[in-house]
């Protein structure tokens, strides 16, 4: 998929986006098929930062356990009647039709075709191979289809699970590793960087869904009540153009899924049935950080919950404008200093599921939650990233990026909230959410209907939009809205 970021700096500083987008290149919405912004502002090319993250429905304490996808339990379903002996997988046939408006209010259609292939099989009574495969391509209205281009297979996960007792197993392989108890925003969900396949959703429990693994090596166990998880990420350095990093069709991006080394523990006692506490502790290149999850149930309908991570690192800032990018004055006013510091990130929410005498039997949910980024900009560093002017634009545009890649706030402080109402009309269910950053009013907001269709059908409705000028952390993004039908059916 090489042609789908470009980069061309000419004398104007144009910033050149190719589309069709597939995250590889941009991961956070709407960064969607069918964008088309060519030869813009360095400013109005790039996507905006954080609408992360990927994350699952808040669990109940007790349920914040790290989630090794697809687990490292080794439970095997008996195959039916006329299936693999040992297999258990599904299939997912997805179409979906996007009409992206851009910032100059030109509009452009798209197709993406996918399949996606996922489960276990076994190997035995003590192993298992679990798998999580992708084939997609995208059809772009204006462009021309090529499919060494536009068609890819994206090996997600593939991972070999070995159970040497009850309650202990290794795993290696490519895993989803997705930790973290917030919805919106996880401080420690360390693989995130880099990692979308491709993304037509701003829901991050869709995005986490929606990534590569990592080539790890884990560990699980049990002692007494406490459940015990260490790993190991080896760092991947191989050349570009081939099977392992950015080839044509079947490339791995085992580089972007593992530019360093990492070695990594979690923690998680047993408190009691109301309270849940995860300590996390990773070092990345030397480079250490140590955090913690927390959450605990009030009632039967609310679930209150934090996540708290500090690394030693570089600051975004830091890490885009590298020693040169950006003039004197500019690096200056953003907080660019060079050096490496802690930097600490949070996010703190809850989660209430409406009781019954408000909304009888319908099962509603409201979440709202505040992010914290000490490596993002304050209010006076993004009114000072909106101004940049002339060379300036350039590094403004890498700050953008590295904060897409890494799917993190640029904003220091951020809101999100979403909403969500099952069998809203018969058995339809409606979701909507929102990112906000109170330092220029800008945000992103997501309305999602899902409709069965018969035992295995799905038809989705879904629109997205920002709002705040061309120039805030949000209304950056060059789609400025974007409307989508898809059908999918699960064989």
């Amino acid at each position: 998929m090489k042609r789908l970021l470009m980069h061309s700096v000419a004398a104007t500083l144009a910033f050149q986006i190719a589309m069709p987008a597939m995250a590889q290149d941009f991961d956070l919405p709407p960064d969607l098929p069918g964008d088309s912004v060519a030869d813009l502002p360095q400013d109005d090319a790039v996507a905006a930062p954080d609408a992360s993250d990927e994350v699952p429905e808040v669990a109940a304490p007790g349920a914040t356990v790290p989630e090794l996808a697809p687990a490292t339990e080794l439970a095997f379903d008996e195959p039916d009647a006329g299936g693999i002996d040992g297999l258990s997988a599904t299939l997912k046939l997805e179409t979906r039709f996007f009409s992206n408006t851009n910032l100059d209010d030109e509009t452009e259609g798209a197709l993406r075709f996918q399949a996606h292939y996922f489960g276990d099989y076994s190997l035995g009574e003590r192993a298992s191979l679990n798998f999580n495969l992708r084939a997609r391509t995208d059809i772009v209205d204006g462009q021309e289809y090529t499919f060494s281009d536009d068609f890819a297979i994206d090996i997600q996960e593939l991972a070999l699970t070995y159970a040497i007792t009850p309650g202990t197993s290794l795993q290696f392989g490519r895993i989803n590793i997705r930790n973290g108890v917030a919805t919106g925003f996880n401080p420690t969900d360390w693989f995130r960087d880099n990692s979308l396949v491709a993304s037509s959703s701003a829901a991050p429990a869709d995005r986490r869904n929606e990534r590569l693994g990592v080539v790890a090596f884990t560990g699980t166990t049990t002692i007494g009540q406490t459940l015990i998880q260490a790993g190991y990420r080896p760092e991947i350095d191989a050349e570009p153009d081939t099977l392992w990093t950015d080839a044509d069709v079947i490339g791995m991006g085992l580089d972007r899924t593992n530019p360093s080394e990492v070695w990594f523990l979690k923690v998680t006692p047993y408190i009691n049935d109301n309270l849940s506490l995860t300590a996390n502790a990773v070092l990345i290149d030397e480079d250490p950080g140590i955090g913690f999850e927390l959450s605990g149930t009030l009632g039967d309908n609310l679930v209150l919950y934090t996540e708290v991570m500090g690394q030693y690192r570089l600051s975004l800032a830091d890490e885009a404008l590298g020693g040169s990018l950006g003039t004197p004055g500019f690096r200056d006013d953003i907080g660019v200093d060079g050096d490496k510091d802690w930097y600490f990130q949070a996010a703190l929410g809850g989660n209430w599921a409406l009781p019954e005498r408000f909304v009888g039997a319908e099962d509603v949910s409201l979440t709202l939650e505040y992010h914290f980024n000490e490596a993002g900009l304050t209010a006076s560093q993004i009114d000072a990233l909106s101004g940049a002017t002339g060379f300036d634009r350039m590094a403004a545009g890498a700050l953008y990026g590295v904060a897409n890649r890494r799917q993190e706030p640029l904003a220091r402080d951020q809101f999100f909230t979403r909403f969500a109402w099952n069998d809203f009309v018969q058995d339809a269910d409606m979701s909507l959410l929102g990112f906000y950053a109170p330092a220029d009013n800008s945000g992103l907001a997501q309305l999602s209907v899902d409709i069965p269709v018969g035992r295995n059908g799905n038809f989705n409705l879904r629109g997205i939009t920002t709002f705040g000028d061309d120039r805030s952390v949000y209304g950056v993004n060059p789609t400025k809205r974007s409307l989508q039908m898809g059908f999918t059916y699960t064989f």
